[in-house]
């Protein structure tokens, strides 16, 4: 007799374990999509194409004195610098490289600045070279596996 009522005793049991409240299920969250981050163009042998800065574009830079780099032919810089006086200062600039304006910098004051000035960004480095005769300069823009790309134009700053 006592097979009898256990064998349903236990078939009672194991229906109610299986059947009893909803276990959780673990299951791993779906991986977000990472967005991509807008990240400048970094394209090794594709010329580096740099634009005149319009108006509403400039980014706001801190700075008592600037310097600007116009490429030949253009009605408006491309290159706008900002430094205070001290030799200790930073220099922040704005560029305007292909459609898209990014920030630059490079230690130095308001004499170095005069003088030209090494200036990276992110994917870029700039190396302004003012002429001894004058306001006439070269700009050297590269990528960090690019070859350099020159502009010539006019380094003017603020006196």
């Amino acid at each position: 007799m006592k097979l009898t009522i256990a064998a349903p005793l236990g078939v009672a049991l194991f229906l109610a374990a299986c059947s009893g409240g909803a276990k959780e299920e673990k299951t791993a969250a779906p991986t977000p999509v990472a967005k991509k981050a807008e990240l400048p163009d970094t394209g090794g042998e594709k010329p580096i194409e740099l634009a005149a800065i319009g108006k509403g574009e400039l980014l706001a830079l801190k700075g008592a004195r600037a310097c600007r780099f116009t490429i030949d032919g253009q009605d408006a810089p491309t290159l706008v610098v900002k430094t205070d006086v001290d030799a200790d200062a930073t220099a922040q600039g704005a560029v305007k490289v292909g459609s898209r304006v990014q920030r630059v910098a490079g230690p130095g004051g308001f004499a170095d600045l005069q003088k030209g000035m090494d200036l990276s960004g992110p994917g870029l480095s700039l190396v302004v070279e003012p002429s001894a005769s004058g306001a006439k300069a070269k700009l050297a823009a590269s990528r960090p596996f690019g070859k350099p790309t020159s502009f010539e134009g006019d380094w003017s700053c603020d006196a």
